[in-house]
């Protein structure tokens, strides 16, 4: 009963959460043509998210499957789904290789790395991807070299570079989060038990310590799928990309489009991403059980 009331309330908040969006610029109005004055005006919010909520539940509004299967949008559905899959897959490797790394490193060294990561982990998204544009384009410009296709011209979408962009942060993340829970376990009684029966660090490492952070990396792993996701509007947007956040753009753009449709849309992008969300933490969950983890 609990868990129906959990799921009844989570899905009405998310479509409350999706009417106040789509009406929240009807809250403010000027006062006259080119004033800067603003006005709060909560009664036409209300309007708003009452004509949309009409809409929504409208079933002729629902008229929106012909228009998702187009060969475009479907198009640019597959590649977007394609740039966070394969980003998700760098994200796990990149940072999983860096942790590792730095738990092979000798503890005088391991104070620099964590200044490093910190200091790069804490820079905007913005500025990285700026940072990554400039280097690409000085080489190429005063050297003719070039490493990877940036932007997408004539038809042509890149797939690596993109990737890359969109993982490099999750994946300092992943590494910071990864450390910190690994250093905690070195500190267990099992540790010190297996260092006693004279085991090599690296076994100790790989095999004893790697299963018992998974269920808990796992559980935490939708932080990183979010942090993926959000950047990809950047990239797409910076890199001229032709992907599936342009399609969405160009839909709530449009003039007296449905909220049904619009709806439809983002539920459909986001279902492979909530359906891997859910399976990564049952996954945890069921892992952390048979060890007998508390979770």
């Amino acid at each position: 009963m609990k868990k129906l009331v959990q799921n009844a309330l989570f899905i009405l908040t998310t479509i409350a959460g999706l009417l106040f969006f789509m009406a929240f610029p009807r809250l403010f109005s000027l006062r006259t043509s080119g004033s800067e004055h603003i006005d709060i005006e909560l009664a036409a919010l209300l309007k708003t998210m009452s004509a949309t909520a009409e809409q929504l539940f409208k079933p002729s509004s629902w008229q929106f499957l012909e228009s998702w299967y187009q060969e475009t949008v479907i198009e640019r559905y597959t590649y977007s789904i394609e740039i966070i899959s394969v980003s998700l897959l760098f994200t796990v490797f990149i940072g999983s290789f860096i942790a590792y790394l730095f738990m092979t490193l000798p503890y005088s060294h391991r104070s620099k790395v964590k200044h490093i990561l910190n200091f790069f982990g804490g820079l905007p998204d913005l500025l990285i991807i700026f940072l990554m544009q400039l280097v690409l384009i000085t080489l190429f410009r005063e050297f003719d070299i070039r490493l990877v296709n940036m932007y997408g011209l004539a038809g042509k979408e890149p797939l690596i570079f993109p990737m890359i962009i969109n993982s490099f942060l999750p994946s300092l993340f992943l590494a910071q989060f990864l450390i910190k829970i690994m250093e905690d376990e070195f500190e267990k009684h099992y540790i010190l038990l297996g260092q006693a029966k004279g085991l090599s660090k690296m076994q100790i490492l790989f095999v004893h310590l790697t299963r018992n952070i998974v269920p808990v990396v796992s559980i935490h792993f939708k932080t990183i799928i979010y942090l993926v996701l959000t950047n990809l509007v950047l990239v797409e947007h910076m890199f001229i990309l032709d992907g599936y956040i342009q399609e969405l753009y160009n839909l709530m753009m449009t003039p007296g489009v449905s909220p049904a449709k619009i709806l439809f849309y983002v539920g459909v992008f986001m279902l492979p991403v909530i359906l891997l969300e859910r399976l990564v933490t049952f996954f945890g969950k069921f892992v952390g059980k048979a060890r007998g983890l508390n979770i």
